[in-house]
């Protein structure tokens, strides 16, 4: 889906997160036009567009079922794992709720209203994911719908934070 001469295999693509007002902390997060992905490699910058994350659908592939993570999907998880702990950084530390609300709304409308910063967000880090990888739209909503499952063990009640703690601690080993 992307311009071969664009971006480098070998390198980790970041999804860049849009910031209003970099002097409050946390930051004050902008308004995101999701379609418009900014995205960062090494020194590099650039803006790619996707109309929808539908359009971005290959295959008709079947997912295996996926109690575990799959090895056919760790970079998934992974690319989605890194951007919320980037997120978390950032913005701070999305409730469990949220995480529940953003994965259940991603499997079943990919496309549908945003929630807010953080959906947005997690909607164009699919998007690069969906770009970069081929992934049939039920394979996609398996590992939205194994996210969910996540989610929803971490939640402990509506206020708490233990899925970002826990990415955050694991990828600070």
């Amino acid at each position: 889906m992307f311009d071969k001469q664009s971006i480098n295999p070998e390198l980790v693509l970041r999804i860049a997160i849009a910031i209003e007002d970099t002097q409050t902390d946390p930051p004050t997060p902008a308004e995101i036009d999701r379609p418009h992905i900014g995205l960062a490699q090494g020194e590099k910058f650039f803006i790619w567009e996707t109309p929808s994350l539908r359009a971005l659908f290959r295959g008709n592939k079947q997912p295996p079922y996926l109690g575990t993570y799959p090895e056919a999907y760790n970079e998934c998880f992974a690319m989605l794992d890194l951007s919320v702990v980037e997120y978390a950084k950032i913005i701070g530390f999305p409730r469990d709720e949220e995480f529940l609300e953003v994965f259940s709304m991603l499997r079943r409308r990919p496309d549908g209203r945003s929630l807010g910063h953080f959906h947005d967000y997690l909607w164009q880090t699919a998007a690069v994911i969906l770009g970069t990888h081929i992934l049939s739209q039920a394979e996609f909503e398996a590992i939205m719908s194994r996210l969910e499952r996540s989610a929803r063990t971490f939640r402990t009640d509506f206020a708490s934070r233990n899925m970002a703690n826990s990415l955050t601690g694991l990828f600070r080993r």
